[in-house]
């Protein structure tokens, strides 16, 4: 009878765990898809994110000044253990300008050598572009500057569009367009723009992208959050209704002795096979329901899927112990001749 009566229990909840466990792979497949999705517009530049849009302003600069500003902005840049990236807006040049001299960008290929003409603009070849076809079989580079040199092929980054290529800042004079830079602080970036204004540009723009904002106002991730809150509290609901209709079965053991503790205890171990089972089976469908709905390759057990099942069996564990200690320790008092 004892068997049955435990089998049953983790039959209904190895059921609720599924359904929770599908509800957390998709919260974790979106978190997952958003946090790519911020990557793809910041270029890989992790932390806090400013954008500026730089455009000519109506200061009268002179040469000199603009390359002296330049210059001041690369130094301070360097000393801020910051990086910039440049990206074409409208009519401009296909082309993103970097300078990042603490390789925080994994994509771009950092100057260590010493002997490397910083004077001069070196380019890097988005592959399978335009331009880097035109290159490799005719060494023509069509939208770069006569002025910069072609250093190598390398993977575009996510989030270029129709880019052709990447280059370093040389001697020639910044374009206006959108600078992505790796910091929010008010007084890094009022000091940016000082710099940039001396250079003879005013911004038009200038967003912050913060990691918890861009998340927030992201609707596919808060969508599958309220739905993993709202299948919880059903499952909350029917797990709780379930441990009252074993009041008495708690109060008799209280009675004779029996600590709050022990039981949650004992319950929380016979029922850790059906907890742990539905979390996987879970983890499992919702992997191979998103590789259908995407129609692409998927591995049966993949990061997402061990992050998903870890997070949902932590979460039903969680849940039916608080539910357990809940209903025993408040139903404390029992008629066993009832």
């Amino acid at each position: 009878m004892k068997k049955n009566k435990w089998l049953f229990l983790n039959i209904r909840l190895a059921l609720s765990s599924v359904l929770l466990s599908m509800l957390t792979s998709f919260m974790v497949h979106a978190f997952m898809l958003t946090l790519e999705s911020r990557q793809e517009s910041t270029f890989g530049l992790t932390g806090k994110i400013t954008v500026l849009t730089m455009i000519n302003g109506p200061q009268e600069v002179t040469e000199t000044d603009a390359t002296y500003a330049q210059n001041m902005l690369k130094d301070y840049i360097k000393k801020q253990s910051l990086s910039l990236v440049y990206t074409s807006v409208g009519d401009g040049r296909p082309e993103m300008i970097v300078y990042d001299p603490h390789g925080f960008l994994p994509w771009f290929p950092r100057v260590t050598d010493e002997s490397f003409d910083l004077t001069t603009s070196h380019a890097y070849l988005f592959r399978g572009t335009y331009t880097e076809n035109q290159w490799s079989n005719f060494a023509k580079a069509p939208f770069l500057p006569e002025e910069v040199k072609v250093s190598g092929v390398i993977d575009s980054p996510s989030g270029t569009d129709n880019l052709q290529y990447a280059r370093t800042i040389g001697q020639d004079p910044l374009p206006s367009g959108s600078y992505t830079i790796n910091t929010s602080d008010p007084v890094q970036i009022k000091h940016i723009i000082d710099l940039f204004y001396q250079m003879g540009f005013i911004p038009q723009v200038s967003k912050e992208i913060p990691l918890f904002t861009y998340f927030v106002n992201n609707p596919f991730l808060v969508i599958t959050v309220l739905f993993l809150v709202m299948g919880l509290l059903c499952i909350v609901f029917d797990w709780f209704l379930y441990n009252q209709e074993r009041v008495r079965e708690f109060g008799i053991r209280r009675r004779y002795g029996a600590l709050p503790t022990n039981l949650v205890r004992e319950n929380l171990i016979v029922g850790m096979a059906g907890l742990l089972i539905g979390s996987v089976i879970g983890g499992i469908l919702s992997n191979l329901l998103v590789a259908g709905i995407s129609q692409t390759n998927r591995q049966l057990f993949n990061l997402q899927t061990f992050t998903s099942t870890a997070i949902s069996f932590a979460i039903v564990i969680l849940t039916w112990s608080s539910i357990l200690y809940v209903v025993i320790k408040t139903n404390k008092e029992v008629n066993i001749d009832a």
